[in-house]
């Protein structure tokens, strides 16, 4: 048996085993695109490369095989430059969106396209869950927001934007489910957009929640600024449902700070008051622009949420994001295939879904993430063109987000059933079906779940952060 080191481990392996097996024996974590245990390793996307510091060889461990004396290095700083530069260069060619333009434009972080799905489908109270969740006050922003998510809608390249705003005005007011009971204590000094956002964020998360204002009612601000345009009743409706859910609200006097900062495991201020700096007091700052005050309160909230459970916050906006940008005049009947829609059910049917399906599990965006790519990639030719989005029976395949890694060919050729092939040559290959060809519904659904990218999804699944 071979004896080797990885990372300095020694191990012993099977003779004929890969140094990616070798490595998973000494438990690294060696990234993969086109490796997995059905298919192995087609060594066609270079992630998983590794260094030898015994004969100072570059290989790829999915294909290349453990030999004695082998001194293999999976994480140092040659090989972590390799792998973002192959990163680099698979996304250059990546001719997709992770999220809509309308919702990366959203300062709530509305999920859009899936709104509209459910609104489409007939699912109101579906619909309903995803726009309370992001814009706290849906029906309020119907009425009074700039929606600046329309200003980014790709819908308006066809004909007009799709008038989100008016969509998400419709819905219902649909409250998500609240967690257990924390046993922690939130207090939000401020009752506008901000401070009563961060209220609804904070008992969602299971917190006990005081809102605190010298003002006799919620959002007195907001009222008086649009009268003409949001009617009382719409706004009322939304603050009540905030205290069904469990914020307590404290309105009509003076706020003693001293007792709130004693009595509270955090604070949230959302107003011009001055609070003394503490590591547990967060600010959530009132905005000109209605939605940008929910999402500052939304935000505030977050912070203090992780603050009392003593745990780091993430930052799940600033996930690495491909995006395809306007589309060429000579792409927008390519896009429009499959997703223009002759009779679309309301206003709803009119989205485009520009997002992905697997905006999650896509292995091509979490290791950007890992590697820690931002923003847009330099292109050192120019991008691939748009290509229709095809359908394989339940299986949706975008070709522009393929990277040629070559599982579903093995997958299809494995099964001996009919299937897709590469065709095309050097830069122009790509995987098809072949003329007359056809894949059967199962080996399709296998093909998307072995997908490293969001290439290939089944049209009734949907991932959400």
């Amino acid at each position: 048996m071979p004896r080797l080191r990885i990372d300095q481990i020694e191990i012993e392996i099977e003779r004929g085993a890969t140094v990616l097996d070798a490595a998973a024996k000494a438990g690294a974590d060696i990234p993969t695109l086109c490796h997995t245990r059905q298919t192995g390793g087609h060594a066609s996307c270079m992630m998983c490369v590794v260094k030898d510091a015994a004969s100072g060889r570059m290989l790829p461990a999915c294909s290349a095989k453990a030999d004695d004396g082998m001194e293999i290095d999976t994480r140092g700083d040659e090989v972590t430059s390799l792998r973002r530069e192959t990163l680099q260069m698979l996304l250059s060619e990546h001719v997709g969106d992770c999220e809509a333009p309308c919702t990366r434009i959203c300062p709530a972080s509305l999920d859009i396209p899936r709104m509209m799905r459910r609104m489409a489908g007939g699912d109101m109270t579906a619909a309903a869950r995803v726009a309370k969740r992001a814009l706290v006050f849906p029906a309020t922003l119907g009425r009074i927001c700039a929606a600046p998510c329309e200003k980014g809608c790709r819908r308006a390249q066809f004909d007009v934007a799709v008038g989100i705003r008016s969509c998400h005005a419709a819905l219902g007011d649909e409250m998500p489910e609240r967690a257990e009971p924390s046993g922690k204590t939130v207090a939000v000094i401020g009752a506008g957009l901000a401070g009563m956002s961060a209220a609804f964020v904070s008992v969602l998360r299971g917190h006990a929640c005081r809102v605190y204002d010298e003002r006799r009612v919620a959002c007195s601000g907001l009222r008086d600024r649009y009268a003409q345009q949001l009617p009382a009743e719409v706004l009322e409706a939304e603050i009540a449902s905030i205290r069904g859910l469990g914020a307590e609200l404290m309105l009509g006097s003076a706020v003693d700070m001293a007792a709130v900062l004693s009595t509270s495991d955090a604070v949230i201020v959302a107003c011009d008051a001055d609070v003394r700096v503490a590591p547990n007091v967060f600010r959530a700052a009132e905005h000109a622009m209605p939605v940008r005050s929910v999402a500052n309160g939304k935000a505030g909230a977050r912070a203090a949420d992780a603050f009392v459970r003593g745990v780091e916050q993430g930052q799940p906006n600033r996930r690495y994001n491909s995006a395809i940008g306007k589309l060429r005049p000579d792409e927008i009947e390519a896009y429009g295939v499959l997703r223009l829609i002759d009779n679309p059910v309301g206003e709803a049917g009119r989205c485009l879904g520009c997002d992905c399906r697997k905006r999650v599990s896509c292995k091509l965006r979490q290791y950007a993430d890992q590697y820690g790519i931002r923003g847009a990639v330099k292109r050192h030719m120019a991008r691939p063109s748009v290509a229709p989005i095809q359908v394989f029976g339940p299986v949706l395949f975008e070709p522009g987000k393929c990277i040629k890694c070559g599982i579903c060919v093995t997958l299809c050729r494995q099964s001996g059933e009919d299937g897709v092939t590469f065709g095309g040559r050097g830069l122009d290959s790509r995987v098809e079906l072949p003329p007359g060809g056809s894949i059967g519904d199962d080996l399709a659904v296998r093909c998307a779940q072995a997908c490293p990218t969001g290439a290939m999804a089944v049209s009734a699944c949907e991932e959400t952060l």
